[in-house]
């Protein structure tokens, strides 16, 4: 290892804790991994350099702006969802449609029940519901990127797939899990 690989890694050895720190308290939800990852990356990028330390003046300050953009870059990838886990009205959630690991096996013969009363459910949606259930639920997507791509009004993806989730919710009523 060269001698600017060896100061970095000193560097990153000794104020691993104070940059793991400094991720956390500006990620509400990091986890201790989740900020280890981002200073490990930085590290990582670092060790990319041909050689780093003639680059930088201050090591101290280059880590913390590099951390602190990654924060600011994560926070913006954040993609809010609207999701099943909260029940539509009288319905069911996706958390109480969709199987659970493990169970006896009558608790897996309910769920094979209520996998296949989803997925008839779900086949007698409309193509539109069904593609935006896909996209929005199980992609990812967010309803402003799918209103520009498909250029239909935000308004009416919303309104379509609160009349699927009710429409699912609805066909697997008699599916609810008895607690």
């Amino acid at each position: 290892m060269g001698p600017h690989k060896s100061s970095l890694s000193e560097f990153f050895a000794k104020e691993g804790r104070k940059l793991s720190a400094f991720v956390r308290h500006r990620i509400d939800d990091a986890a201790d991994m989740d900020a280890e990852d981002l200073v490990q990356d930085v590290f990582a990028n670092l060790l990319e350099k041909t050689d780093p330390l003639a680059e930088i003046q201050n090591l101290s300050a280059y880590v913390y702006r590099s951390l602190r953009n990654r924060v600011i870059d994560r926070l913006r990838a954040r993609k809010p969802t609207t999701s099943f886990d909260a029940a539509q009205g009288d319905g069911l959630s996706l958390a109480e449609i969709l199987p659970h690991p493990g169970g006896s096996p009558f608790d897996h013969l309910v769920e094979l029940q209520r996998e296949e009363a989803f997925s008839e459910a779900f086949e007698s949606l409309s193509e539109s519901e069904k593609r935006l259930i896909q996209a929005n639920e199980f992609e990812g997507r967010t309803f402003q990127e799918l209103s520009r791509e498909w250029e239909v009004p935000l308004g009416t993806l919303l309104a379509r797939k609160s009349r699927a989730v009710k429409r699912l919710s609805s066909a697997l009523a008699e599916h609810k899990p008895h607690n």
